[in-house]
């Protein structure tokens, strides 16, 4: 009988096929683009006497996407990305979606799409920082008035258990920039949020809001944490001086997670950036490693579809 883990690998490999397959044809990837919701079929015209007529899509062989919008009443005409997720980018949409839907669903390095493509790396970057953007975005609503250790595990006490670390990511013009990470022993969720400094006025806020109120919190030894049981938590300490602890007594599963994230954002070594937003920057990466991580059951491509169209719904 064939193993779920089997299961998994053959469906990302016959999406990953049916990616390549669609993307081989001009009119096969418009027809996917409509079909998923990711290229509108019904616009409204902008204009102010138009009275909210209807666009037309019509052939017109002098345009990258051999069609464009066009109004019958003032003849005002509009890309086919219009209002879409494509309309800044140059690429074909074959090409777009090969690196979206395929080389960044298997998470592979900017120069290796650039080569295998033929296509620059500014290109590539462009698609790939804004595919970034996007689910980061998803993640931040998704974590929107939801909170981590509501559901009880512990027979005895009754009470949720969260795991807390802090971590030091890189250095960025003389300061620091470290991520917190809050992981939920129920539903094995991972949330991440970077950060200037660990000192608990920075850390205790984000925790409050974010981790539910009964629940039991395991952290290391960092002071900061100690104020923890005055904001009315269960707060327990595994000093790694003596390991990570065993049973309950452990922060195994945040430590665990955390390997788990720095492979799927291929930066183990830090996350290096130049960026006038340098949080910003780290907190869209991180992001994207939880979302690979929280969502990893489910179908990554079908997952990005549904985030990009909810966006960009007409």
């Amino acid at each position: 009988m064939e193993s779920r883990l089997q299961r998994i690998e053959r469906e990302s490999q016959e999406d990953d096929q049916s990616i390549l397959l669609i993307s081989r044809f001009h009119q096969t990837t418009l027809n996917w683009l409509y079909d998923n919701g990711l290229l509108h079929r019904n616009l409204t015209c902008p204009g102010q006497l138009c009275n909210q007529n209807q666009l037309s899509i019509i052939q017109d062989l002098h345009t990258a996407d051999r069609q464009k919008f066009r109004c019958k009443i003032c003849k005002t005409s509009k890309s086919l990305r219009w209002k879409s997720f494509f309309s800044d980018h140059k690429l074909t949409l074959m090409e777009c979606i090969q690196i979206i839907f395929y080389h960044f669903i298997r998470n592979q390095s900017l120069k290796q799409v650039s080569n295998d493509m033929k296509i620059s790396l500014t290109a590539v970057g462009r698609l790939y920082a804004e595919v970034r953007a996007i689910i980061s975005q998803f993640i931040e609503d998704f974590k929107i008035g939801r909170q981590l250790g509501i559901e009880s595990t512990d027979p005895l006490n009754h009470l949720p258990i969260v795991e807390i670390d802090e971590t030091l990511m890189t250095h960025h013009n003389g300061g620091q920039m470290w991520v917190l990470r809050i992981f939920d022993r129920v539903t094995k969720e991972l949330w991440c949020w970077a950060l200037p400094d660990r000192r608990a006025e920075t850390l205790i806020p984000i925790i409050v809001s974010n981790a539910g109120a009964c629940c039991r919190i395991y952290t290391d030894g960092w002071e900061s944490y100690s104020d923890l049981a005055e904001a009315g938590f269960d707060h327990r300490v595994v000093l790694h001086v003596d390991g990570f602890g065993s049973g309950q007594e452990t922060t195994n599963g945040i430590e665990s997670c955390w390997s788990e994230l720095k492979r799927l954002t291929n930066h183990s070594k830090g996350i290096h950036v130049s960026n006038e937003d340098p949080l910003g920057i780290l907190q869209q990466f991180v992001n994207v490693g939880c979302w690979r991580r929280n969502f990893k059951d489910q179908d990554l491509c079908s997952n990005l579809r549904e985030i990009i169209s909810l966006y960009y719904s007409s």
